[in-house]
């Protein structure tokens, strides 16, 4: 378990499937946060999708359930961590009904001090839609710089959106 200031994340298991599904599964919370077609996916499919997820045995993700005052409100994680680069990517996926509250921001550095003192890593970067300044600004309180835009690079809600490349290089972190 890792706690932050108002969040606390830890290991996600099977009991979570059906709250993680009404809160991230949704079209609009699915857009923001992968680049993949914002399919409507049934929780048979999540069911099946999870089931061969972990039968792999993926090393190069540590994905955790948010939780505030033992309430699930979402999941966080380091996905392509490569650990003789020393680098990783990060993702987070709140209920909408959850944004706005510094939740996400607190996810997002609890996971930056558990990726820098404890995978060693050098640098953690992510992706963003340009225009998505709730989001943006979150990223930027976290430690978050801009290193490059990825023009019209996204496809969202009907049109095509700058991305921003964001990071945090363990030189420059300061931990809460």
């Amino acid at each position: 378990m890792l706690e932050g200031d108002r969040v606390v994340l830890r290991p996600i298991q099977e009991r979570d499937r059906e709250r993680l599904y009404e809160l991230v599964e949704t079209i609009e919370v699915r857009a923001l946060s992968t680049h993949d077609p914002p399919l409507p996916l049934s929780l048979e499919e999540i069911e099946a999708r999870d089931r061969r997820w972990l039968e792999e045995r993926h090393a190069d993700s540590a994905w955790f359930a948010i939780d505030v005052d033992e309430e699930t409100i979402g999941m966080c994680g380091l996905h392509s961590i490569d650990h003789f680069q020393q680098r990783a990517e990060i993702g987070i996926r709140l209920g909408r009904a959850y944004w706005g509250k510094g939740y996400g921001q607190d996810a997002v550095r609890t996971l930056l001090d558990y990726g820098f003192r404890h995978l060693n890593l050098a640098r953690i970067s992510l992706r963003v839609l340009a225009d998505d300044e709730r989001a943006v600004g979150a990223y930027r309180r976290a430690g978050f710089v801009e290193e490059g835009r990825l023009r019209a690079h996204a496809w969202y809600d009907g049109a095509r959106h700058d991305e921003l490349v964001m990071s945090v290089l363990r030189d420059d972190w300061k931990p809460a």
